[in-house]
């Protein structure tokens, strides 16, 4: 090593004896970050203490993936490295290194393998300075989209990051195009897995992106497993779903969990075992195929492919997570979710559990993302039947929560701590489970009363426990409840338990039957679904539900034939730049139809990029595109991207507009266009330098507030919806006439709601 790498070494090891030996502490990120500023290659030169390497990223399932490929790399003899902490950025990398530094001499003549996880963005630091031999590429899903921002970027990074270390193979998961389309962008070495044929036991509304990475068509799916992850096909280029290298097949769901093959043939040679695992969420076998790929791979199961199952059946997960806890008396099962792919396997597994009793905490904390919009994209529907449902919500993000499930037909009431949700179940059957699920931040509060709940338990009684176990499963795939499509007021009514939050107002009149229901008409949720707008939708159904007026949402997807003669209410969301590329592709030949509507004055709102496209013009990083033109208004690029929570003031509206943004165009309104509102916020709105957010033009609003827009402003869904009944009777509707104005809803939930989010602004 050089004299810096050198003198980085030491002071970094001085650091960490100090942390440990004076102040008792583990040492967490400080000596690798101390490393790092006297060295900032000190990675490259402590690359040459491993042997053999392997980074993990994904999504989901980074820190399981990488623990079960250690725990085998440890089994099979050698010595390894790894982050086991979870510290998965430039410093806790480095740490880990140091680490394997200071007990060279004890690890001497053994084989040193290192194991890394590893954060997404940080692949371009890493990989270029360690080379490893594997790089592990689980899934992208949505998630902290404020700070990754698009799962467009995220691509880019990493696909720079493979091809700063070309040697690297490159293990990922076919099942997912937005992996295979990063494989299909580099050269490295690669090993293809996935699940071989479709196992039928999850499904998911939640889909990232279902578009070819070669041509932006809209993919064909032979089957979906759960999300986009599934067999695909272009019908347009012919990319398709990449052959398996490696692959789970025959997958089985019990009441034990998962039973399943896993195979690989490489180099001549051929792996074979048949596992299990009594965790039960589909995602488990995902992460257990790759890392049994990469332990193979690493040559951990040379002697016995087979042994592996040691390894799962030892496996305990770190921080809490997939625990159950034994407290006073009741089980509580604990688990992480900091998406909604993650949230909806955390569902499935309460759903199959048949569980009633149920929390959930959100914080946004900087760690968490701030945007929480995701929170819609969710499908606490599934939940909403459950007979006697009892749920909490918590956190910093509580009364969002709280509105969500009100708006899945469940009340929940808020609670400050994991606790309060015990002591209110009290009286329930001690048999029943209290399922809680929290995110990044939220999570390590909730184990940590649990364990002091559980240590005070253990010495007043000695009943109190902590087991790391599985949800319990069940024979039989769980139904699938879509959000959206509501067809009549009975079919969208919610549980007695949400009527009493969301029923009219006592004394108000009884509505007149349209002729014919309020028809909705949202457009292509199948690509412009990134900051929860299919929420949109949701809500406005839901208001009308409560309001005895019938409703129907109609999804114009993808290629579907566009009809407006009869929509009522037009909603277009935001998506990464490929997809709405792909949607403006398919509006151009239907702009005629759009602007007609419009300018009927057809009521219609349009989220983020949708109102961009609907102005003459914006761009996609360097590119103009040409926009619908049906707004006097021009999207140009801007320096950095105008992120966080807004509130805007509007003349049209008594209470003022909530909502999260993240876009990097600045949008200039032509002379003759009206702003939705002033923007409370300096720095942001439309382009964060003339104060104005959105625009409202006939009975069109645009704007860049998302959260979804209509969950904390009950004001602008119900002025949607008058406007559209107005439309009705204008046209000589007189049962339209005679629903405005609208019935009174009780929105306690919705304001205070809208109210926490003000105070977030300070």
């Amino acid at each position: 090593m050089s004299i810096k790498s050198t003198i980085a070494t030491a002071t970094a090891g001085a650091a960490r004896w100090g942390l440990r030996s004076v102040l008792h502490r583990s040492g967490g990120a400080l000596p690798g970050k101390l490393g790092l500023a006297i060295d900032p290659e000190l990675v490259t030169h402590l690359a040459c203490l491993l042997d053999a390497s392997v980074v993990i990223t994904g999504t989901n399932g980074k820190t399981t993936t990488t623990n079960l490929i250690a725990d085998a790399v440890a089994a099979s003899g050698a010595s390894c490295v790894c982050n086991r902490a979870g510290n998965n950025m430039e410093t806790g990398i480095t740490g880990a290194l140091l680490e394997a530094n200071s007990d060279r001499r004890r690890t001497a003549g053994t084989r040193r393998v290192g194991v890394f996880e590893c954060d997404e963005l940080y692949t371009v630091r890493i990989l270029p300075r360690l080379k490893p031999t594997y790089f592990v590429l689980l899934n992208l899903f949505r998630d902290q989209l404020d700070r990754y921002g698009e799962i467009d970027h995220t691509q880019d990074v990493i696909a720079q990051a493979l091809a700063l270390s070309p040697t690297t193979t490159l293990i990922f998961n076919a099942d997912d195009p937005l992996c295979a389309s990063i494989a299909a962008r580099v050269p490295n070495p690669q090993l293809p897995f996935g699940i071989d044929g479709a196992v039928g036991t999850e499904t998911s509304h939640i889909a990232e992106s279902r578009f070819c990475g070669q041509c932006n068509g809209a993919l064909e799916y032979d089957y979906i497993q759960y999300g986009q992850l599934g067999a695909y096909h272009c019908p347009f280029c012919g990319w398709e779903r990449p052959r398996l290298a490696s692959f789970a097949s025959d997958v089985r769901l019990s009441r034990t969990g998962y039973t399943f093959d896993v195979s690989m043939s490489r180099e001549g040679a051929h792996d074979a075992a048949r596992l299990s695992t009594k965790y039960n969420g589909l995602y488990m076998v995902y992460n257990i195929t790759a890392a049994w790929t990469a332990a193979s791979a690493l040559g951990a199961l040379d002697d016995a492919p087979s042994r592996f199952q040691n390894v799962l059946d030892t496996y305990v997960p770190t921080g809490g997570r997939m625990t159950r806890w034994h407290v006073g008396g009741r089980e509580v099962a604990t688990d992480l979710a900091k998406n909604p792919v993650g949230f909806d396997r955390q569902i499935q597994q309460i759903k199959t559990a048949q569980g009633r009793l149920m929390a959930f905490f959100l914080n946004d904390a900087e760690a968490d993302g701030r945007d929480v919009s995701w929170i819609w994209d969710v499908d606490f529907e599934r939940l909403s039947a459950t007979p006697g449902i009892r749920a909490f919500v918590g956190g910093t993000r509580a009364h969002d929560l709280q509105v969500r499930l009100k708006y899945a037909g469940i009340d929940a009431r808020i609670v400050g701590q994991v606790g309060e949700a015990l002591a209110s179940v009290a009286g329930e059957p001690a048999d029943e489970t209290l399922h809680v699920v929290a995110n990044y931040t939220a999570f390590p509060p909730v184990v940590k009363e649990l364990e002091r709940m559980a240590k005070d338990g253990a010495a007043a009684n000695g009943d109190t426990t902590a087991v790391n176990d599985a949800s319990t499963a069940v024979d039989g795939t769980a139904e699938h409840v879509p959000t959206s499509m509501v067809n009549s007021a009975d079919e969208a009514a919610p549980s007695s338990a949400a009527d009493a939050a969301g029923t009219p107002e006592a004394g108000a009149s009884a509505p007149a039957a349209l002729d014919r229901p309020l028809r909705i008409v949202h457009l292509y949720p199948d690509a412009l679904n990134l900051y929860g707008d299919g929420g949109n939708a949701i809500v406005l159904a839901r208001r009308c539900a409560w309001r005895g007026i019938p409703v129907r949402v109609d999804d114009v997807r993808m290629g579907d034939e566009l009809d407006l003669s009869t929509a009522d209410v037009v909603l277009i969301g935001g998506g990464a730049d490929r997809d709405q590329l792909a949607v403006v592709n398919e509006l151009r030949s239907q702009r005629d139809k759009l602007a007609s509507y419009i300018e009927q004055d057809g009521v219609m709102l349009a989220i983020c990029g949708s109102y961009q496209l609907l102005g003459r013009s914006y761009y996609m990083d360097d590119t103009r595109v040409e926009g619908l033109g049906v707004i006097g208004a021009e999207t140009v690029r801007g320096e950095g991207r105008l992120t966080g929570n807004v509130a805007v003031a509007s003349d049209l509206f008594p209470h003022k507009l909530v909502g999260f943004e993240n876009h990097g165009g600045r949008t200039k309104l032509d002379a003759d266009e009206t702003p939705l509102g002033a923007a409370v916020v300096a720095g942001t709105g439309n382009n964060g330098d003339d104060g104005f957010e959105g625009c409202v033009h006939r009975n069109l609003i645009g704007t860049y507030l998302h959260g979804p827009a209509l969950s904390k402003n009950p004001d602008l869904a119900d002025w949607l919806l008058a406007r559209a009944l107005e439309r009705r009777a204008h046209a000589g509707d007189a049962k339209a006439a005679a629903l405005v104005p609208l019935a009174a809803l009780d929105d306690a939930y919705e304001h205070a709601a809208n109210e926490a989010a003000i105070k977030l602004l300070g």
